[in-house]
């Protein structure tokens, strides 16, 4: 299987959440975070029933692909993932994660496979109660893992501390296992606590709320980053 590959060095490690977004206004948004060099936004697809609501399908994912340049993060909070794994590829979704909860442990390379095999970056999903430990032996087989920071279902939920404790120990295994694999966190996150998930290993920053919730979208990239860079 191919392996993980290392970050561009100059992707934005800010990836924002549609989720939260007002959706009448959801255009102007976009135009705010193309002109601040967001490369990827962030789609949290839920099916109903792995999480009670539901929100996207692909064609949320080929709407953004056909007016916009961003390339779109697939988060499938759903039963089946096999099933809509190559639905949300052929929409052009870049990168497609899926949550570790809902594949037998003895399919999840199969299933990971069913994303590289189609040149995309493939990710593994943690809920908040999940043991870390249960992705460390497929860190050589995906490009990011998802560690959430609020349990799935809905935006505006409060971080839970825990999870920076949880991002420490999976960058400790990743570095004792010498790969590539990124650290991406979800929900809650904000400038409270985003340097301290930065200082802890994480790499990547799903931002809904906090982001949807400013009146400057400029400013408040600007301040996320700052955090991030430990200014």
């Amino acid at each position: 299987m191919k392996m993980n590959t290392t970050m561009n060095s100059n992707l934005n490690p800010v990836f924002p959440s549609i989720l939260s977004t007002n959706f009448f206004n959801l255009e102007a948004k976009l135009n705010d975070f193309e002109k601040n060099n967001i490369d990827f936004i962030h789609l949290d697809v839920m099916d109903g029933h792995f999480v009670g609501n539901l929100s996207f399908g692909p064609a949320a994912a080929a709407a953004i692909k056909s007016t916009f340049n961003f390339k779109v993060d697939a988060h499938l909070m759903v039963s089946n993932p096999a099933k809509m794994i190559p639905k949300f590829i052929q929409a052009g979704s870049d990168w497609v994660s899926f949550h570790m909860e809902v594949v037998d442990k003895g399919k999840v390379n199969e299933t990971i496979a069913l994303i590289k095999n189609q040149s995309c970056q493939a990710g593994l999903v943690l809920n908040p109660d999940s043991p870390v430990e249960t992705v460390f032996p497929f860190l050589e087989d995906v490009d990011f893992i998802l560690l959430m920071s609020v349990f799935p279902g809905y935006g505006g939920q409060k971080f839970i501390p825990g999870t920076v404790e949880k991002v420490a120990a999976l960058k400790q295994q990743i570095r004792e296992q010498g790969t590539q694999c990124l650290i991406q966190v979800d929900g809650g996150i904000n400038t409270s606590n985003i340097g301290s998930l930065k200082k802890a290993g994480a790499d990547l920053f799903v931002i809904g709320t906090f982001l949807y919730n400013s009146d400057d979208i400029a400013a408040t990239i600007n301040m996320i980053q700052d955090k991030i860079k430990g200014v």
